[in-house]
C-alpha cells in the first residue's frame, strides 16, 4: 500500500511540473505574440503615415529622398510613434506614363526583442477618371434650343483614323430622342447619330471645376501666342470672356474649355488658321454659340454641356457651327485629354497589390 501511495505522489508531482512547464510556455508565447502585435501594428502605422506623406508630396521629392534606388537616400524615421520604426521606399517608374509605377514600402519595426518587418507593394498610376469617355466625335449631354449649320463644310467623323487601334464610334450622341431629332438632316458626317440616355454632364462638371482651381490650368486671354500643350506635354486651356483664338497657333494637346461667351474663331490669318488642329477633349460648357469658323480640326471629341445652375432661356444652349471645321473622333486624343488632367491635378491613385509580414523569431500557433 505503501508503495502505491508513493508512485500516485511521484506521478502527481510529474504532472504537475509538466503542468507548470505548459503554463510557462504558454505565458511565454503569448507574452511573445503580444509583444509581436506591438511590432506589427507600429510598422502598419508607420506604412499608413508614409502613403500620408506620399499623398502631398511635390515633384516626388518626399520619396526620392528615402527610394533606395536614389544616391544620397535615407531612412525615414516616423514621428509620434512609440515604437523604434524606420522605413524605407523601393521605388520604380514604369518610364510609359500610362503603365503603372511599382512602390513598395518596407516597414521595420521593433518592441523589446521582437522585430518585425511589413512590405506593402502599391500600383501607382495617374488619377484621371473624371475625364468623360470619348462616346463620339460629338457628345450632347444636354438639350439645346437650336443646332445651325453655316459655312461651307462641316466633316463630323466617327470612324477610326487608318493606322490607329481606335474603335468606330458615332458621330453624335444625344441624351434623348428628343434632342436627336433637332438636329438638322443633311449633315456631312461619316457614322450614325445615336442616342444614350445614361449620356451626363457629370461629373464633367466637376472636372472642369478641379481643373479651374487646379492652378496648372492656362487661362487664355486675347493676347495669347503661346503653344496651346505638346504631345509630350498636353495641356488645360480656359477660354472666357469672348476670347478669340486667331490663328497664332498650329496645334495643340489636352482639354479646352470654352466657357461662357467664348469662341473658337479663325479669322484673317487663314493659311495659319487653316492648319490648326486641336489634339485632345474640347468641352464647350454654357457656351450660348458653338463658333467654329476658318478651317480648324479637332482630333478627339467635343462636348457640349451646361451646368444645372446656368440661366440661358430654357437652360438650353443654341449650337452653331460655321466654316470649314473638321471633328474627327480620335482615341488618342482622349490619351493627351487623361494626361493633360492628370499633370494639371496632381493627384495620382494608388492600389495596394499585396502586403506581406515577417518576424525574426518562430512562433507556433497554440
Amino acid at each position: 500500500m505503501l508503495i502505491m501511495c508513493a508512485g500516485v505522489l511521484i506521478a502527481v508531482g510529474f504532472i504537475n511540473i509538466s503542468t507548470s512547464k505548459q503554463g510557462k510556455m504558454l505565458t511565454e508565447k503569448t507574452v511573445n505574440y503580444a509583444d509581436y502585435i506591438m511590432a506589427k501594428n507600429a510598422a502598419h502605422t508607420a506604412i499608413q503615415m508614409a502613403m500620408q506623406e506620399i499623398n502631398k508630396d511635390e515633384n516626388n521629392a518626399w520619396v526620392n529622398a528615402h527610394n533606395i534606388n536614389e544616391p544620397g537616400w535615407s531612412t525615414w524615421v516616423p514621428q509620434n510613434i512609440e515604437r523604434d520604426v524606420e522605413l524605407y521606399i523601393d521605388y520604380t517608374p514604369s518610364g510609359n506614363f500610362w503603365d503603372p509605377d511599382d512602390l513598395r514600402l518596407i516597414s521595420n519595426a521593433k518592441y523589446k526583442d521582437i522585430s518585425v518587418q511589413v512590405i506593402s507593394q502599391y500600383l501607382k498610376e495617374p488619377f484621371s477618371s473624371l475625364v468623360p469617355d470619348f462616346v463620339g466625335s460629338i457628345a450632347l449631354p444636354t438639350g439645346f434650343n437650336s443646332f445651325n449649320f453655316d459655312g461651307n463644310a462641316h466633316n463630323i467623323k466617327g470612324t477610326a483614323p487608318s493606322g490607329t487601334q481606335c474603335e468606330d464610334k458615332p458621330a453624335i450622341v444625344t441624351n434623348s430622342q428628343e434632342t436627336k431629332d433637332k438636329l438638322p438632316g443633311g449633315l456631312n458626317m461619316e457614322g450614325d447619330i445615336t442616342v444614350d440616355e445614361s449620356l451626363s454632364y457629370e461629373p464633367t462638371d466637376e472636372l472642369i471645376e478641379r481643373l479651374y482651381n487646379s492652378g496648372n490650368a492656362t487661362l487664355v486671354d486675347k493676347n495669347w501666342g503661346d503653344p496651346l500643350g505638346t504631345a509630350d506635354n498636353p495641356g488645360v486651356f480656359f477660354i472666357e470672356d469672348g476670347v478669340k483664338l486667331t490663328g497664332q497657333q498650329s496645334e495643340g494637346y489636352g482639354i479646352l474649355v470654352i466657357r461662357g461667351g467664348g469662341h473658337m474663331e479663325y479669322e484673317g490669318e487663314l493659311e495659319v488658321a487653316g492648319n490648326f488642329e486641336f489634339n485632345g477633349l474640347v468641352i464647350f460648357e454654357n457656351a450660348a454659340d458653338f463658333d467654329g469658323r476658318g478651317t480648324p480640326t479637332i482630333n478627339g471629341s467635343v462636348l457640349v454641356g451646361n451646368t444645372s445652375d446656368y440661366e440661358h432661356g430654357d437652360n438650353s444652349i443654341d449650337i452653331s457651327i460655321g466654316g470649314n471645321i473638321n471633328i474627327n473622333y480620335d482615341c488618342r486624343g482622349e490619351d493627351y485629354a487623361k494626361q493633360a488632367a492628370a499633370l494639371a491635378v496632381e493627384q495620382y491613385k494608388y492600389t495596394r497589390i499585396v502586403t506581406s509580414e515577417g518576424a525574426n523569431y518562430s512562433f507556433n500557433e497554440l
